[in-house]
């Protein structure tokens, strides 16, 4: 972890609320400042809806194949669909660098690919039973296949990837394909562990989610021909954006509704993944809270009334509110970035993006 972030870590630990100070969820915000989310969409949509609407028919098909099994599971996960906030960040990006060529939905399916193997990969390691709702890949086939499709996905993506025609892509896309994976197993290092600093779980999530997010931006600039400097600026967007993405999305497996979310509340935490509101009130060393904790992880009898009790717990000591914080602070940090780059309305679609990931419910 850098310096940059330990000194983030010594803002957010110096502002700790006493225990018994109720506060709901993210209560911090100021009045007015919860932005119109469905007037962000509005101004973002339309201006990929068409590209965006390309990748996902090249997503479905070169899921296609003559092998019956891949045609079969493939067939499945197309139907799966997904927020496709990958694509879309991408397209973005290609857009407001003044991009005009074919490639930026290729790589859109792509970065699609790439994610939609660590999801599988992932619910192999999790043994998860569900995927947005529906029956997981691993469920509904086992796991030796399972493994197997992610494979087949991750060297789909690389082939297409080709097609570009461009070196500096394709070692983007390795380099970011090794962190992701490296952050896997690091994860299954760290499943049950209550003793995991914030470094280190920052550094976690930096790997898993962040990196990609940071791949999406700068291959955009890569193929504009942006240069390398506007390219390193999109790369700090892209990571920015991720660490706010996924700290958010953490919160909601406490604070989100399970049905909306397509999960069980606290799904996170009996799959053994201690999250950063969960460090932050382990921290405080409150009596209770790490046998609270560890029942819930070795998922005792019933784990429901344990979970309330936590989820309680994180919004009186502020846990939750000082996550989002963090969260907003590298929404603040990305949007900072684009700086760099001349208004347009990709520009100002990309300023609205942190905020819409932010406050969004799922």
């Amino acid at each position: 972890m850098d310096a940059e972030q330990r000194s983030i870590d010594r803002t957010f630990s110096a502002g700790r609320r006493p225990r018994g100070t109720a506060v709901r969820a993210f209560a911090h915000r100021a009045p007015g400042r919860i932005p119109d989310l469905t007037a962000t969409a509005a101004g973002v949509v339309p201006l990929v809806s068409d590209r965006l609407r390309e990748v996902e028919e090249r997503f479905r098909t070169n899921l296609a194949s003559p092998v019956g099994i891949i045609r079969e599971i493939g067939g499945f996960v197309g139907e799966g669909g997904g927020k496709r906030v990958r694509p879309t960040l991408h397209l973005l990006c290609a857009q407001m660098c003044g991009y005009e060529g074919p490639h930026d939905v290729l790589m859109g399916c792509v970065l699609e690919f790439i994610h939609s193997a660590t999801l599988i990969h992932d619910d192999i390691i999790d043994e998860a039973t569900t995927r947005r709702g529906r029956p997981s890949v691993n469920h509904r086939w086992g796991n030796n296949v399972t493994v197997l499709f992610g494979d087949y996905l991750y060297a789909k993506a690389m082939d297409l990837a080709l097609q570009a025609g461009s070196l500096r892509v394709m070692e983007r896309l390795a380099d970011v394909t090794l962190r992701m994976t490296e952050g896997e197993m690091l994860q299954t290092r760290y499943v049950g562990r209550m003793d995991l600093t914030v470094d280190e779980h920052m550094d976690l999530i930096e790997r898993k989610t962040a990196a990609l997010f940071g791949a999406c931006c700068e291959i955009a600039g890569i193929l504009a021909g942006a240069g390398p400097d506007r390219e390193a600026s999109l790369r700090r967007y892209g990571l920015h954006l991720g660490l706010a993405f996924q700290v958010v999305d953490d919160l909601l497996d406490f604070t989100g509704d399970p049905q909306t979310l397509g999960k069980p509340a606290a799904s996170d935490l009996r799959e053994g993944k201690v999250t950063l509101a969960v460090i932050d009130l382990l921290s405080e060393g409150a009596p209770g809270v790490a046998d609270l904790v560890q029942g819930i992880l070795e998922g005792g009898r019933d784990t429901f009334p344990a979970i309330s009790e936590l989820t309680a717990l994180l919004e009186e000591t502020g846990a939750l509110s000082r996550a989002h914080a963090r969260a907003q602070h590298h929404a603040a940090r990305a949007v900072a970035e684009l700086d760099a780059f001349p208004a347009s309305p990709a520009c100002r679609a990309l300023r609205s993006l942190p905020e819409f990931l932010l406050f969004r419910d799922r």
